[in-house]
């Protein structure tokens, strides 16, 4: 329905807090001085737990921190301006603990790859303990960085809580997107921990360990990098467990964190595409002033996105790019058990779909702003005027998430992607083949 008459719209102040009396001016009250199209939602419309960007990842971040990742003091405060990090305090002890953890793991491996050799297989230990421990560095990084970011945010997306756009619930999306990854990543964990299990178990009959303490079996061959430069022992086997889990979390939690941003700005794009659908033949000079401010505010929401969020996206891009190298090189490799073959298949299914989801839901930016000129350029010239004109210039060039600018997710990343790990798969098959046999520790080694 095209939009008629003209109407008001209140100062829209900033983000409402439980104890705020009024609002205050924010810096979109010029957009009152105009004239504009749309009018006053009632602040009792606005649920804020399911509209608002900050409020909906909050139920997600708030359960992130018990595994170390985003160390900030009150996550779910109705104010952005009231999020704190704080450098002693709980979530900062439990990130201390796995970054500590992860490097300590990283340094035992490489300290027995320079004593056995290094092969295609054995060096993934490493790398991965290296870049998850880079991953909880940058998240350390974001949650510092985050009160001003959401309050940046909060500013960007009040124009989108009056009328005529509706209400959209963010915050089912981000819970469901969020049950959705994290399930099928539990799933995956306890699989991998029963197949560990089982071969830990398989060695003891095979070797005929006399195993008096199995938790020290098991700690001993799973953390065999470890236990071969430090003596045993049960605490330290416990704290390595939790390490894993963090690190493991952290892996999975990034890909979820990247769709869950890229989401809150998509749905916003959608809101103001859905308008701009239903105005075609609106000529308003007003209504298209409007329509390219809330453009021109996404825009620089998705800047200021990219400037935080970028080292995250490059490191996770660089994270899933050599796991999916290395279990295509392991889908060649025959399993010596069938729960090794269950275990694979669904881990390789589990990181092929989670890379490509992320990349999917962080493209849903770069097609929605791409489809705001679309759009306009439907619109028919005699409804042309000065605001629809520099609509149409600002929304040419579409905008994307990106990896700090060395590379921006459309959908044409995933022909690109596929075409690097086909080079990069080659070289690691090259590599494979001549390192066979290499770096391999003698069987049989535990000692009780």
């Amino acid at each position: 329905m095209i939009e008629v008459g003209f109407g008001f719209r209140m100062v829209p102040g900033p983000v409402r807090s439980s104890n705020a009396t009024r609002p205050t001016r924010s810096r979109w009250h010029w957009l009152r001085k105009r004239g504009n199209v749309t009018f006053v939602r009632p602040a009792a419309e606005i649920d804020d737990r399911k509209e608002r960007f900050y409020l909906a990842i909050a139920s997600v971040l708030r359960w992130a921190r018990l595994f170390g990742v985003f160390p900030l003091s009150n996550i779910t405060a109705t104010d952005p301006g009231a999020f704190r990090f704080h450098y002693f305090s709980p979530y900062i002890v439990l990130s201390a603990l796995s970054i500590v953890g992860g490097l300590f793991i990283m340094a035992a491996a490489l300290v027995r790859l320079n004593r056995v050799g290094i092969n295609a297989m054995n060096i993934a230990e490493p790398i991965f303990f290296g870049m998850c421990t880079l991953l909880q560095l940058l998240f350390v990084r974001l949650a510092q960085a985050w009160r001003g970011f959401m309050v940046y945010w909060a500013e960007r997306e009040e124009m989108f809580f009056a009328r005529p756009y509706g209400a959209i619930n963010l915050r089912r999306k981000v819970i469901g997107l969020a049950i959705c990854i994290l399930t099928s990543a539990l799933v995956e964990h306890v699989v991998y921990v029963i197949n560990q299990a089982y071969n830990v178990y398989q060695e003891s009959l095979t070797c005929q360990y006399n195993v008096t303490n199995p938790l020290k079996l098991y700690g001993t061959l799973t953390f065999g990098s470890v236990y071969q430069s430090v003596p045993y022992h049960h605490l330290l086997t416990m704290y390595l467990l939790y390490t894993t889990i963090s690190l493991t979390f952290i892996w999975t939690f990034t890909d979820l964190f990247i769709m869950l941003v890229a989401t809150g700005i998509a749905c916003r794009f959608g809101q103001l595409n859905k308008r701009i659908d239903s105005n075609l033949q609106n000529g308003s000079e007003a209504f298209w002033g409007e329509m390219r401010t809330h453009f021109v505010g996404l825009i620089e929401l998705v800047e200021r996105t990219n400037r935080i969020v970028g080292p995250l996206l490059i490191a996770s891009c660089a994270n899933d790019m050599y796991f999916l190298c290395l279990q295509t090189l392991n889908a060649l490799e025959d399993k010596p058990y069938d729960i090794n073959d269950w275990y694979f298949r669904y881990s390789f299914t589990f990181l092929i779909l989670r890379t490509s989801v992320k990349l999917w839901f962080a493209a849903d930016v770069d097609e929605n702003s791409v489809r705001t000129h679309k759009l306009v350029q439907k619109i028919r010239s005699e409804h042309y005027n000065d605001e629809l004109e520099i609509l149409r210039i600002c929304s040419s060039g579409g905008v994307s998430i990106s990896g700090m600018g060395f590379f921006t997710i459309t959908r044409r990343i995933f022909l690109t992607m596929a075409g690097s790990i086909l080079t990069y798969e080659l070289v690691l098959m090259r590599f494979h083949r001549s390192s066979k046999g290499v770096g391999e520790d003698l069987p049989c080694g535990y000692i009780d």
